[in-house]
């Protein structure tokens, strides 16, 4: 095949995306010459999920490259790199096997990376040059970034006029507004304008900027808007008067005071309205404006005609003028406060020595764009030859920017073996949903028609086959988007729903669709709920019932939902249906009752006089603990001295109220949740929350004190990741679920407007001159702009395509999560408006849908909704790998095993006793002791003797007659996997053994037989129970003796 540089794959939602980035790149591993090609590869991803799934699925792939046996799906690899290098099987087998030893030997420069990352490498390297500071730190928590600035902001009130001017102008405008005089609040919203890469060259235009230029500004926008009007009220003024002396009234006038006369004498008292493209000027413009008068008064109303011909038509004009600065001064304070507020990030910038992410991009793009590509190389290392770029669509303009000096030099120039690079592109633009955050899926579709030197010799292919959803699904979301795409205003857009959208379907047949339409008065029956906002959560509760009935299991279900407020009334309502539910809020490490318990007491500590931490705490103290009588437990403790309190309460106690005070932030904390009994049980969230303190405690301020001040912004985004339960309905958001797949997929809330535009701002270009220095004005962009002068309409204009093509790009990436099962529910459309519903109903009639009355909803359905595919096995679901943080006070451990170190019998056995626990973890059935056996041989702290001795009591263990069953090699087994209870603690069991809904439970023990053996594993069946699985043997094995305990 002919050597394309550039290949361009358009991948729509399941068609194989990760398998063809799998497939090329184990190409060019075998094409190179080396067997170290990967080190010439960079690929960029945008998240650490992708990245950890591309580099999981390229290690497995190669892995299996390396048998002569290979599984059946990997077989059009193997093909397709035969092709590509003329390597037969035992070539490939050989150079297979060559290439993972050294990329498993190398594996820092595996580079399969998120763009992030790549970015800090190559900010890194041009520190000097970007006059950052030498060992620079990144900060990822924007949130408290711009809290702190905010608060220093506040704090220079009352020291500064001008600024203290600003702020009381503030909250003047918001109480006019009928808003709360707290600024607070809206300078975060201002601030988000910082985060956004769409703004940001603008914003560092205004940080030349200072007060005093914007109170200007603002004067001249206030001169241009009173010049405005005064032309219109002196015109106005001329006709009226001109009237009035003729003696003329309203009543002369066609519409009398709703009429023209009412809208010119409007103009006269300087109360200009706004330009509605009222009907009745454009008649007078070429009509008489006279009414039912007499003869001799239409001729004197007719005499002014050209006058009044004049002031329509600069109203006309100066309207869209007088509206467009009025627009622009609106923004004006909270501009001037924007931009004092990045001054002081700045300040705080430099004050801790970090950079925020989300200046990555920018500072980079200054950098590069005045450099040669070859300089960028020489500082880099000119080691990169191919590129793969995923999710191309969510690539911003300047990340590609960014990247093309990079990328170009390879794909134009050749080596001396006459080869040159190669680029990769693959992404979707009908899934581009994160346009907010940057992704321009614009340039996506216009990337190859640059004319770009380095991207001419290309190659176009698109992957057309959905190897996920059932036949069904697919041709329902092919007609459906074909039918939306005829709604949107670009003709960029619409040519991709029109002619790129249609998917070809794989083997798989069947499937079901449903779309439920509420009727409009259903939210009436709400009364008796008072914690509902809507039918939703009851109407998604019976379509989770209806998919139950199908066969699926709660964790093959998923609700999407446009906004989390939505999600989370659903989760209470299906909760209070006394079904489980993981949703975003109970994945937040703030939910844990342990890690709520932990900062209530780290906030008494600190400030111990005051009583409401200490109730707080006290509060959440005795609902952990389980305190029957709470109040009276609250009121015996609530005046106690705090050491007196944490003596009484606390284990190991001593002065612990005084660690945050004495020691690090960690290790005081970390102090404080032993001491509180937060480790009896393993709690995820704790151990993230504890991850967290930690990060923290690196930082520039780690003071409890601020810790606590930070973790206002961060609890309500931290979580831990989801873990599979089989009896837990999922809640996600749409934007969440972008990548994933679910076997039934629910989707309420179909109401949105088509062209729903919440907040548009943009920057209009202005002569600097006419606007004292500044060469853009910061508007909102709305309906009315269509009226503005030059170039706002087309702002709005493409705006609004954009808007439209986020709206239908997201209900495309919600409908094509679901594999088999598909529910829609929309409220009726009985106002005709452009919004999902209406789409929706057209869809339905236009495909001849049978449409049926139920109770309270319509429903048109399309395919079988019995259950086709097998149902999911849900063993390894229920659990998760173990991950834990250690509370004690060793920090260090220089040695693998202690044992190696000292030579106590003690210290030895308990080695050993480790050992052979940890090779037992590895045995699934009696097929894995050869496994064993080269494992255990490999290992350098066993010597011969040792190694020897440890296998043959595996060997032991495995077949003893009373257990050797539940090591043969058609047992379903796990082992050493945690199981997480619904309080979220966790429990690890070393052995699991399987009999479809039975399990026997076992675990290893070093020793002599002990109740409190017998009381853990019972603890285990216990948790199993809770998940319906029936316990048919608890089994305890004492490895020393090999003495076997069991029971029912």
């Amino acid at each position: 095949m002919a050597h394309q540089p550039t290949t361009f794959y358009s991948a729509s939602a399941g068609s194989g995306k990760t398998y063809t980035l799998a497939r090329d790149y184990l190409t060019l591993l075998f094409k190179s010459a080396f067997h170290n090609g990967y080190r010439e590869i960079l690929a960029i991803t945008f998240t650490n999920k992708a990245v950890a799934e591309m580099k999981q699925r390229i290690l497995e792939n190669l892995h299996e490259l390396t048998k002569p046996e290979i599984p059946e799906d990997l077989i059009p690899i193997r093909d397709h790199i035969k092709a590509e290098t003329g390597l037969d099987n035992a070539g490939i087998i050989n150079k297979a096997t060559k290439i993972e030893q050294k990329l498993l030997h190398d594996y820092a420069a595996f580079d399969i990376v998120t763009i992030d990352s790549f970015n800090h490498r190559i900010l890194r390297t041009f520190a000097r040059e970007v006059e950052l500071p030498d060992g620079f730190e990144i900060e990822l928590d924007s949130s408290r970034l711009i809290s702190k600035a905010i608060h220093n902001l506040l704090a220079r009130a009352g020291k500064e006029k001008q600024l203290t001017d600003l702020l009381v102008d503030f909250s003047l405008s918001k109480i006019d507004d009928g808003k709360s005089w707290d600024i607070e609040y809206d300078l975060h919203n201002i601030a988000v304008l910082i985060l956004s890469e769409s703004h940001y060259n603008y914003l560092e235009q205004l940080k030349e900027k200072s007060i005093a230029d914007f109170l200007q500004l603002r004067t001249q926008l206030r001169a241009t808007i009173k010049t405005a009007e005064a032309d219109l009220i002196a015109k106005a003024k001329k006709l009226i008067d001109y009237y009035t002396s003729n003696g003329l009234t309203q009543d002369d006038f066609t519409g009398k005071s709703r009429g023209i006369y009412g809208w010119i004498q409007k103009i006269a008292t300087g109360n200009i309205p706004a330009n509605g493209q009222q009907k009745y000027l454009e008649k007078a413009l070429t009509d008489s404006i006279a009414g039912t008068t007499s003869t001799s008064n239409q001729t004197t109303i007719d005499a002014v005609q050209n006058d009044l011909v004049d002031l329509i038509q600069t109203f006309q004009e100066n309207s869209g003028t007088i509206a467009l600065h009025q627009n622009a001064l609106s923004s004006i304070t909270a501009l001037s406060l924007l931009n004092e507020l990045m001054h002081e990030i700045d300040k705080i910038k430099q004050e801790e020595q970090i950079v925020p992410i989300y200046e990555f991009n920018g500072i980079l793009s200054k950098q590069i764009k005045d450099q040669p590509a070859p300089f960028i190389y020489e500082r880099i290392g000119e080691r990169y030859r191919h590129y793969f770029i995923d999710e191309f669509q969510d690539t911003s303009k300047m990340q590609w920017e960014n990247l093309m000096p990079l990328i170009e030099n390879p794909l134009v120039q050749l080596r001396d073996d006459g080869t040159k690079g190669s680029l990769m592109l693959v992404g979707d633009a009908k899934q581009s949903i994160y346009r907010w955050r940057g992704g321009d899926a614009d340039q996506f579709l216009g990337i190859l028609g640059s004319g770009q030197l380095f991207l001419q010799d290309k190659r176009n292919e698109t992957l057309d086959t959905n190897w996920r959803s059932y036949d069904t699904i697919i041709k329902f979301n092919n007609q459906l988007f074909e039918h939306y795409g005829s709604y949107l205003n670009s003709e960029l857009y619409q040519d991709l729903y029109l002619n790129y959208l249609h998917q070809e379907p794989n083997p798989k047949i069947g499937g079901y669709v449903q779309i439920d339409f509420l009727d409009s008065d259903g939210n009436q029956d709400l009364e008796d709920d008072p914690e509902l906002n809507s039918i939703y959560p009851i109407h998604v509760k019976r379509q989770i019932d209806q998919a139950l009935a199908s066969g699926f299991g709660p964790s093959e279900i998923c609700v999407l939902v446009r906004k989390k407020k939505q999600g989370d009334e659903i989760a209470r309502y299906l909760v209070r249906q006394d079904m489980s539910v993981v949703s975003a809020d109970s994945l937040l490490v703030a939910a844990s009752p342990r890690v709520q318990l932990l900062v209530q007491f780290m906030r008494m500590c600190l400030y111990p006089e005051q009583q409401q931490p200490r109730y707080e705490f006290l509060l959440h103290y005795a609902i952990l603990k389980e305190k029957t009588l709470l109040h009276q437990f609250i009121k015996e403790n609530l005046d106690k001295a705090i050491d007196e309190l944490t003596k009484t309460l606390l284990e190991d106690a001593d002065d612990i109220y005084l660690a945050f005070a004495k020691a690090p932030l960690f290790q005081a904390t970390e102090k404080a949740a032993a001491a509180l009994g937060l480790f009896e049980d393993h709690d995820m969230r704790l151990q993230a929350f504890l991850e967290h303190v930690f990060e923290f405690g690196t930082g520039y301020d780690k003071t409890a004190s601020s810790f606590l001040e930070s973790w206002g912004n961060k609890q309500s985004s931290l979580s831990v990741p989801a873990a599979e339960d089989p009896s837990a309905i999922q809640i996600m958001t749409i934007h969440k679920s972008k990548g994933l797949e679910f076997p039934v997929v629910i989707v309420p809330y179909c109401d949105v407007l088509l062209e729903e535009m919440r907040d548009a701002t943009g920057w209009m270009p202005v002569a600097p001159e006419n606007y004292s220095g500044f060469e853009h004005l910061y508007i909102s962009l709305k309906k009315e702009c269509m009226l503005y002068p030059e170039p706002v309409p087309l702002m709005y204009s493409e705006q609004l395509a954009k808007a439209q093509m986020d709206q239908i790009n997201t209900l495309y990436v919600a409908f094509t999560r679901a594999k088999e099962q598909l529910y829609i529910s929309c409220f009726e459309n009985q106002k005709e408006k452009n919004n999902y519903s209406k789409v929706l109903m057209e869809f339905v009639e236009k495909s001849n849908w049978t449409l049926q009355q139920q109770t309270d909803f319509k429903s048109a359905n399309h395919g079988n909704p019995v259950r086709v595919s097998k149902s999911k096995e849900t063993t390894a679901s229920i659990l998760m790998d173990d991950y834990f943080v250690s509370s004690r006070t060793k920090r260090i451990d220089i040695a693998t095993r202690k044992g190696m170190l000292w030579a106590s019998d003690a210290i030895q056995a308990i080695d050993a006793g480790t050992q052979l626990h940890d090779y037992l973890s590895m045995i699934q059935n009696v097929e894995d002791l050869d496994r064993v056996k080269i494992a255990i041989d490999l290992d350098r702290s066993l010597d011969d003797n040792a190694g020897k001795s440890l296998f043959e009591k595996i060997q032991q263990i495995v077949n003893l007659p009373k257990i050797a069953q539940y090591y043969l090699p058609n047992v379903e087994a796990i082992n050493e996997r945690a199981i997480l209870s619904n309080t979220g603690s966790t429990s690890i069991p070393d052995r699991l053994v399987f009999e479809e809904k039975h399990v026997t439970v076992m675990d290893y023990k070093t020793g002599t037989e002990n109740t409190k053996h017998i009381t853990q594993v019972n603890r285990y069946a216990d948790l199993l129970s809770q998940m319906d699985y029936d316990i048919k043997k608890k089994i305890l094995i004492y490895t020393d003796d090999l003495n076997i305990v069991q029971w029912d």
